[in-house]
């Protein structure tokens, strides 16, 4: 377990929001918990796999236009993130 800090770069609206008038798109960077688990299995003596999940708790303030009023929106992402792979020692 640990913090997590998310920061968000070259934000844009798709065709569809700006063809719906949304304009001038932020998030603000997020701080949160993360998690961690993860497994490695030796299957010989050079190769191994790995499995490991990963949650990260990301909130973040959603700014933007729309008609050329500003807009404020609290969004919650928190993404499960899962991975297996193969390794090779030399």
């Amino acid at each position: 377990a640990g913090v997590n800090y998310t920061t968000f770069f070259d934000e844009k609206f798709n065709d569809t929001g700006k063809e719906a008038g949304l304009t001038d798109l932020s998030l603000k960077d997020s701080w949160g918990m993360a998690g961690q688990v993860g497994l490695d299995y030796l299957i010989n003596r050079d190769w191994l796999i790995n499995a490991s999940v990963w949650y990260m708790d990301i909130d973040t303030d959603v700014r933007f236009k729309a008609g050329g009023q500003q807009q404020s929106i609290n969004t919650r992402l928190d993404p499960w993130v899962f991975m297996f792979s193969a390794g090779y020692r030399f």
